[in-house]
């Protein structure tokens, strides 16, 4: 019987059309389709494929078997080419920076444009995959197909989640396939992009007694018997692969699943047979080469089997050799070699490729031979390649494997003799690779088994680098560095300067700047901008070095400690506001000669932090548009662009600017953001929610905000924020009692959390001296707690006109929040101070100071403040202007087709011709909500393109 195929694609239309219908869905930007193996996913693919338009730029991509261990971000490695041959090296170039950092996957390229300077740094990698996609997507469609992806590396699973969440041209289309079942660490991938609105799951189910009679009959030639088809349809379970392996016997149907596909060998000469072994162990994909050295046939007989097997479907060609049509086959026919002959057939494979050592690229060589090594029991040589293949990877994430597997042979073999270092550097590169990669519980056991067999005495700098490390990663947990950067410093000398010491101090500078203690911050960075400023001076050369450590000081290096130290000082100068200026000016200028991203980044966020905690809310503001611009450049909206949406939206709360606060952040955005952003945004909104009357919302904000908050360090400042929150909203109620228990729960949670948060605690304790019998910690702090910012000195001007009740104290404070052009404040404390001048028969300026509070309420919508204006009013007998009646609310929502606010700007912009990227930029949100954002638009207008909603916007007059 034939062993052809057949081309009858049966029961999976529903599914080419889902696919079909992707494609150009503004409102797609994935779809993720999981089955079992044989189900049929790739043929579904295939199929799909051959229906696409032909302009239509379809790449292909898939992770191979060897997994983890093989070249990290393999199906993109192989999908690129493609591009290269269709663009030309030229035409791929003209899409990227100068010496991109995809040069590292096209040797082309890199002969074109050159290598990088230096390691590319992950996310600039990831920014330019982005970027030479939608670059191709304004051109043509683009559909990209990442197959097999339960087999894919970290890095791969990285970048198709980056890629997901920041394609802002759906002209884009991901399709990925992997099964469930097997799928390992993507599992936890899988669960994120489901909830993703833009990302589409399809799920092949098994096919039906109908259609297995189809596929039967397309298989056969003429039309089954029913009791044929009965029996294939319960021995297969509707699986198309076994279906196909059923139909060439029916009749007699194997009892085990190993002999029904090993029928797909059936009829196969000697030659064929020896081929498809040798391809098996060689495992997918198989290079002509390797082929032809392993089966040791000659040409004109190899050929002919490879030409049999693509005939009969068994292998498939591919641009550099061939593969498996499926993997079920591959690992069939591998399993049914008995275990001696593998073992062999490896060991052959291991010295074929040390003859063919130039020819492949390091990290391929290496991946495999440590492959082909341990599957034939040569751990001393897999041992040497998995630490060479470690080495030869630019990628963290990839190095992980290869590492762990080191560690996991050591105690077997002579591994200190055989690489010529210990296991104390070996755990540590795979703890330094956790860092780098994100793996902090991986890393953290891995640096507890360093530390185990380091001696301090005989290697106190790798211990030191070790506890440095550990630090690093428990601080990512969210619960601090705990003793581990004391006991690094520790164990190095003061003299002479090393850099390493350098980079403990900005480590613990760092710490007790968020820990309350900026002089001592302030003394760190000081001590490393002293270690920095000569280089010539560093000592570092003689050191036993782990990873990024040499005995020449790099000056790449220098430069992001310099803008740390910089960072540092400027966040423990808090309190000399013009002092912080200059060190974050000079903490910018570090980090653009170090070419880091993230720090440049990140200084955007601490200095943000002081602004607004200093009162200088404008200068935050431009602080934090200028950090997102920063972070969208960098492609790091996602990871930082959330806290300095806080900043924004607390500086323009303060300035009463609540519209814009509470525009900040829509919807769509709100969903993408992590829970503590979510949470400190949710406080922004309750407080104005407070302040204009709206107590049922503020409420259930608080609640909100509660719940996200946790009981991290990071949340500290967040949690006195609740308490504050909290205590204003029983006063509201008249609920002294309750005030008095959410003040009693603050100090609870420790006075020392307050004193480390002057900022959040000076409005705590204004509020105290408004409820009786409040705790005695509390009054204490509020006469020892500095005054350092204008911030400060308002809240303790209140503090004090509470205690005194005079209207010249409330005056005081009233100026100290007009300085300020905090708008309810001032408003609150005229109020004030209006009622103490009534109470003082100072009738004139109780007048005055009651008619500028009322203005002030009136711009902002506070209503308490306004009926506790007009109560004083009718009380005392004073005379007030009324507030303008029937003035629209500026949130009132926008009219036409149901377009918000957020919709209504992205739909100028929309009509000015601009790109979603373009979009984003402008009103500075993420590209991908930019998308999402289009995507409503359309709906909402009916428009079946971007220039149809132009149109319909111009003819509506819903444009300016």
């Amino acid at each position: 019987m034939s062993g052809v195929v057949s081309g009858v694609l049966v029961g999976r239309a529903a599914e080419v059309a889902e696919l079909a219908d992707a494609v150009g869905d503004e409102q797609v930007a994935a779809v993720l389709i999981g089955g079992e193996a044989g189900i049929g996913k790739s043929r579904l693919v295939a199929e799909f494929s051959r229906r696409l338009d032909p302009s239509v730029l379809t790449l292909i991509g898939r992770c191979p078997e060897l997994g983890s261990t093989a070249v990290p971000f393999a199906p993109f490695v192989a999908a690129l080419p493609s591009v290269v041959r269709r663009l030309g090296v030229d035409g791929v170039a003209a899409l990227l920076p100068p010496q991109p950092a995809l040069a590292r996957w096209l040797p082309q390229l890199a002969v074109r444009s050159g290598l990088p300077a230096i390691e590319s740094d992950r996310t600039q990698l990831f920014g330019e995959v982005l970027m030479l996609l939608e670059q191709l997507g304004t051109q043509r469609p683009v559909v990209l197909v990442l197959e097999d992806l339960h087999w894919a590396d970290q890095g791969t699973r990285e970048l198709l989640a980056f890629l997901v969440a920041n394609l802002a041209e759906r002209q884009v289309l991901l399709i990925g396939t992997y099964r469930p079942a097997e799928s390992g660490p993507l599992r936890d991938l899988v669960a994120q992009l489901r909830r993703n609105p833009a990302v589409r799951i399809v799920a092949p189910q098994p096919l039906t007694r109908h259609e297995v009679g189809r596929q039967l009959a397309a298989l056969l030639g003429s039309e089954p018997a029913p009791e044929a088809i009965a029996r294939v349809f319960e021995r297969s379970g509707g699986n198309p692969l076994f279906i196909e392996a059923l139909s060439r016997s029916p009749e007699r149907i194997p009892a085990d699943l190993t002999d029904l596909l090993l029928s797909f060998l059936s009829g196969l000469g000697d030659a064929g047979r020896v081929v498809v072994a040798a391809a098996a162990v060689i495992g997918s994909p198989v290079r002509h080469d390797m082929l032809a050295a392993l089966s040791e046939l000659p040409a004109a007989s190899l050929l002919a089997a490879v030409r049999e097997l693509i005939d009969r479907q068994l292998l498939l060609t591919t641009d550099t050799g061939y593969e498996f049509r499926h993997v079920l086959i591959r690992q069939t026919v591998y399993e049914d070699l008995l275990p001696a002959e593998r073992a062999r057939m490896h060991a052959r494979l291991v010295e074929i490729l040390r003859t063919r050592r130039a020819t492949l690229p390091s990290p391929v060589y290496y991946a495999e031979l440590a492959h082909h090594a341990e599957a034939s029991d040569d751990l001393r040589q897999a041992l040497i390649a998995y630490w060479k293949s470690a080495a030869v990877l630019d990628d963290a994430a990839a190095q992980l494997d290869p590492l762990q597997r080191v560690v996991d042979l050591w105690d077997r073999l002579a591994a200190a003799e055989l690489l010529g270092t210990t296991k104390s550097a070996a755990l540590e590169q795979l703890a330094a690779a956790c860092d780098r990669s994100g793996e902090v519980v991986r890393g953290i056991a891995a640096v507890d088994d360093a530390l185990a067999s380091v001696d301090p005495a005989i290697d106190p700098s790798r211990a030191a680098r070790l506890y440095l490390l550990r630090a690093a990663l428990r601080s990512r947990t969210g619960a601090g560095p705990g003793a581990d950067v004391d006991r690094a410093l520790e164990l190095l000398p003061v003299q002479p300067p090393t850099l390493l010491r350098a980079e403990v101090l900005a480590a613990r500078a760092v710490h007790r700047v968020f820990t309350g203690d900026p002089a001592g911050a302030a003394e760190d960075a000081t001590a490393v901008l002293r270690t920095v400023e000569s280089p010539a001076d560093i000592a570092d050369a003689g050191l036993d070095f782990g990873p990024g450590y040499g005995p020449t000081p790099d000056p790449v290096r220098i430069a992001r400690l310099t803008a740390r130290a910089h960072a540092y000082r400027g966040l423990a100068s808090a309190d000399d506001i013009d002092t912080a200026i200059v060190c974050f000016e000079q903490a910018r200028l570090a980090a653009e000669l170090s070419s880091d991203t993230r720090i440049a980044v990140d200084v955007a966020v601490w200095e943000s932090a002081v602004l607004v905690g200093a009162g200088r809310y404008e200068a935050a503001i431009g602080v934090v548009q200028r950090g997102l611009r920063a972070a969208q450049a960098a492609f790091r909206f996602e990871e930082s662009g959330p806290i300095l949406f806080v900043k924004w939206a607390q500086a323009l709360t303060a300035l009463g600017r609540w519209p814009e606060a509470l525009g900040v952040v829509d919807d769509v955005q709100l969903t993408q953001l992590p829970p503590l952003s979510v949470a400190a945004l949710r406080l922004s909104y309750a407080k104005i929610a407070l302040a204009q009357g709206d107590t049922e919302q503020a409420q259930r904000l608080a609640a909100q905000a509660a719940t996200l908050l946790g009981d991290g360090v990071w949340a500290q400042q967040y949690r006195i924020q609740l308490h504050v929150l909290r205590t204003a909203l029983a006063m509201q109620h008249g609920d002294m009692e309750a005030a008095r228990a959410i003040l009693d729960q603050s100090v609870a949670d420790g006075t020392a959390v307050l004193t480390a948060h002057p900022h959040e605690t000076w409005p705590l304790l204004a509020l105290s001296a408004r409820v009786p019998q409040v705790p005695a910690e509390l009054r204490a702090l509020a006469d020892s707690m500095p005054q350092t910012s204008p911030v400060a000195i308002a809240h303790s001007a209140v503090f004090r006109a509470h205690t005194t009740g005079t209207a010249l104290d409330w005056s005081t404070a009233a100026d100290a929040w007009g300085a300020l052009s905090q708008p309810y404040e001032h408003a609150q404390a005229l109020l004030a101070a209006a009622e103490s001048g009534v109470a003082e028969g100072n009738r004139v300026s109780a007048i005055a100071a009651l008619r500028l509070a009322v203005s002030r309420a009136t711009e902002l919508g506070a209503v308490p403040i306004l009926d506790a204006a007009q109560q004083l009013a009718l009380r005392a007998r004073l005379t007030v202007d009324n507030p303008p009646a029937g003035s629209p609310s500026p949130n009132a929502a926008p009219r036409g087709f149901g377009l918000t606010a957020r919709e209504l700007d992205v739909l100028r912009l929309v009509a000015k011709g601009m790109s979603n990227r373009s979009i984003a930029t402008e009103l500075f949100i993420s590209p991908n909500t930019a998308g999402v954002h289009v995507s409503r638009i359309l709906t909402k207008l009916g428009a079946s393109s971007r220039t149809e909603a132009a149109a319909i916007a111009h003819r509506h007059n819903m444009i300016s």
